[in-house]
């Protein structure tokens, strides 16, 4: 006969056995069965080189460095509509197909030099809708990229209490600008 403390523990052993394998589950197939990944290996490669040029390495780390593709990429796995993934497809796409136009190889294949004329013919076709797919990727990117330790840290700078309001400051006297 059971009494009552025994009868807790198989309870509470009972519980605790189907929650392990319930998370154990979960675990190996990522959050509710999401994909990790949206973009295929050879569009991210052209989404981290698009990030790369438009966010490079300076004295600073680039896109790439933070991982701001990697976020985008866990962003529309996880989060973003069916529309928003055709409209990030295609501008990907386009972008290859811009690059292959007008210089006979595909973005990644091409120079700096060559891929930043091609972004920047890009830029000027695709903005002129400031609400328009272009401009959500690029907002999305560069949220990405300064929602990283270092894009708020080593790009911006932080001071919780930076001094007076001074509106007029010149630029060239603070440097960056500032994250608060």
């Amino acid at each position: 006969m059971l009494d009552r403390r025994q009868l807790l523990a198989y309870a509470i052993s009972l519980v605790g056995a189907s929650s392990t394998g319930a998370m154990t589950a979960y675990a190996a197939t990522g959050s509710a069965g999401a994909p990790e990944h949206y973009f295929s290996a050879p569009r991210r490669a052209l989404l981290d080189t698009v990030a790369d040029v438009m966010i490079p390495r300076t004295d600073t780390p680039g896109a790439v460095d933070v991982g701001a593709p990697a976020y985008m990429d866990r962003m529309m796995a996880h989060w973003a509509s069916q529309e928003s993934k055709a409209a990030f497809d295609a501008i990907l796409d386009a972008i290859d197909v811009q690059a292959s136009a007008a210089h006979g190889k595909r973005f990644v294949m091409l120079e700096t030099t060559a891929q930043t004329s091609v972004l920047r013919a890009y830029d000027a076709a695709s903005l002129a809708d400031p609400a328009g797919p272009y401009s959500r990727f690029k907002d999305l990117l560069m949220t990405a990229f300064f929602l990283s330790e270092p894009g708020a840290t080593v790009v911006l700078r932080n001071e919780e209490v930076p001094g007076p309001w001074r509106g007029d400051i010149p630029l060239s006297e603070v440097g960056r600008a500032w994250a608060y």
